[in-house]
């Protein structure tokens, strides 16, 4: 299968270059889907218009006032958790985030669904594949072209105490402000609950392996290239990016990870 992803703005950071350019170096196609040009696209990464998959307006469909709002980056964070869905109702490929370090071939089996366990309740969804005809996708796209300012897949806390609260103190309810992980982990493990494929996700080190604060371990040289040892590793979900920044450690994972692609960048 093809690598589908999205990216919102002229430049990719960094890292993102590092890790799209091991998914070629894995040896698979990768399509990057954007509304404008990209300056710094590493090579052989395809770019692809992503109106031809939604409409640059729905961006408003998680608020009216975006761009001009106080948490854009959170809009466009959820935009892309509803784009990788678009995606897969568009049979364009597995899903990775542009933040994914790839290390060997990524190819879920085509009839059923692929997540991978961040934890023992929330599945992520930085590596997702979901077939065209997944009753997840018909939720996102129910809730798209609906009316409803929130899915119908919320908890109590986000689904009804929060708004309940907002209401009550004139606050303006909008996804953004009800949280982050509304279309993502938390969305789609909602949804996988209820049409019961939580429990066929795959192990948590597929792309996983360290979470939370050890995933700051691929940048320390006392870990080195753990993750490769393990038989499940697929690839490594980068949620810890400030030390990215910074020149690679000798001996770290990420050092390892950048040297390998450089011919690529």
């Amino acid at each position: 299968m093809d690598i589908c992803t999205f990216w919102y703005g002229p430049r990719l950071r960094e890292v993102d270059r590092v890790c799209l350019a091991s998914m070629v170096l894995a040896g698979q196609r990768v399509k990057l889907f954007a509304y404008e040009p990209i300056e710094n696209l590493p090579k052989s990464i395809e770019w692809h218009d992503a109106s031809t998959i939604l409409d640059k307006d729905y961006f408003k469909r998680l608020d009216p006032d975006f761009p001009d709002v106080r948490k854009k980056k959170r809009v466009i964070v959820q935009f892309s958790d509803i784009f990788r869905i678009a995606l897969m109702k568009h049979r364009q490929g597995v899903w990775l985030d542009t933040d994914v370090y790839l290390t060997k071939q990524f190819h879920p089996a085509p009839e059923q669904p692929y997540l991978a366990r961040e934890n023992f309740t929330r599945l992520g969804v930085s590596a997702l594949y979901m077939p065209p005809d997944s009753p997840v996708i018909k939720e996102f796209y129910d809730y798209i072209e609906g009316t409803d300012v929130l899915p119908n897949w919320l908890g109590l806390r986000r689904g009804l105490l929060r708004p309940a609260w907002f209401r009550l103190t004139g606050q303006k309810i909008s996804p953004a402000t009800i949280g982050i992980t509304v279309f993502g982990n938390d969305g789609i493990s909602r949804l996988a609950k209820r049409y019961g494929f939580f429990k066929d996700a795959a192990p948590k080190q597929s792309f996983y392996y360290w979470t939370g604060r050890n995933a700051l371990r691929i940048y320390d040289p006392a870990f080195g290239l753990e993750p490769l040892n393990h038989s499940d590793f697929i690839g490594f979900h980068i949620h810890k990016k400030t030390p990215s920044n910074q020149p690679p450690v000798e001996g770290s994972f990420y050092h390892w990870a950048v040297e390998r692609v450089q011919h690529l960048l």
